[in-house]
Formats: structure tokens, C-alpha cells, sequence
């Protein structure tokens, strides 16, 4: 039986460090305020018993440690797909609800591919590479249409193909 990688670690390896290490920091943040600051605040007065206590600092913790890695990663997304990640991460954070993630997830760009001559980054279904002009889709020189590059004759017109690009 063969395993398939997962997608998912490759993902998440996208976010940049500074975004991990600020989740970590409003983890501990978060986690200060409900078992320091507030009960120092409050003098116990009102508040939940512990135990309960504890698990609504510790699920607001965890809270604000996925938001923030789900923000860094909109931004590290955004920019490996040729998108603005400055307005992208500032659009997720200003809009509640979650409504600016559910935003960028259905209106986010497809992720571009390298050029296999200069590496350059190419959208989908371009034909040709913007920087270096290599035929990425070649075309019949009969009929026009896009072709693979190992046929040997046009699937569409039955030319054979003579020029390899």
C-alpha cells in the first residue's frame, strides 16, 4: 500500500516564520490575560470556576493563535498567487465574522505555474511565457489549436506536425 503525501504540510509550510512566532506570542498573550490579569482585575468576583475558567482561556487562546496563522497564511497565499498580499491581509483582518476569509478563499487567483524554460511564473492556460516567450502550449501550424508536444500528427486536423516549439 502507498502513502500519499499530504497537502496540507505543504501548506501550512507557506506561512512565514514572523507569522508563527506572533501565533505563539497571542497564545501566550491570551493565556496571561485569562489566568493573571483578569482574575487580578476582578478579584474572582463573577468569574466561571476554574476548571471552566481555565478551558475558556485556553479556547481563546487557540483562537487567536489559528486567526493568526490563517492571516499569514492569506498573505503568504496571496502572494505566490500574484495577488496584492498587503490588501489581502488587511482585508481578512478589517472584515468580521470571518466573512474577509470566506471572501479571499472563493475569489483568490489559481496558482501559478513555473515557466520550464525560465522559470518565471506563468498563469494557467497561458500559451506562452510572458518573459521568455517559450511555447508552453504549442499550437498547430495548420489549425492553430493547442497540441501536446509529443504528438507526432494535430489530434484536430490530421496535419503532421513539422515545427517543434
Amino acid at each position: 500500500m502507498t502513502q500519499q503525501k499530504s497537502h496540507f504540510r505543504e501548506e501550512l509550510d507557506i506561512i512565514p516564520r514572523g507569522w508563527v512566532i506572533a501565533s505563539v506570542v497571542g497564545f501566550a498573550a491570551i493565556e496571561v490575560l485569562f489566568h493573571v490579569l483578569i482574575p487580578m482585575w476582578a478579584h474572582h468576583q463573577d468569574l466561571p470556576p476554574e476548571p471552566w475558567w481555565a478551558l475558556i482561556g485556553l479556547v481563546a487562546a487557540f483562537a487567536m493563535a489559528v486567526t493568526i496563522l490563517l492571516i499569514g497564511y492569506v498573505y503568504a497565499d496571496s502572494k505566490r498567487r500574484g495577488m496584492n498580499p498587503i490588501l489581502w491581509t488587511l482585508l481578512v483582518i478589517l472584515v468580521p465574522k470571518l466573512f474577509g476569509f470566506i471572501a479571499y478563499f472563493l475569489l483568490r487567483k489559481p496558482l501559478l505555474e513555473p515557466c520550464p524554460n525560465c522559470k518565471s511564473p506563468v498563469g494557467p492556460g497561458f500559451a506562452y511565457c510572458p518573459k521568455c516567450g517559450y511555447a508552453i502550449m504549442p499550437s498547430c501550424s495548420n489549425c492553430g489549436r493547442a497540441i501536446q508536444r509529443d504528438h507526432l500528427c494535430c489530434p484536430y486536423c490530421g496535419k503532421a506536425v513539422t515545427a517543434r516549439v
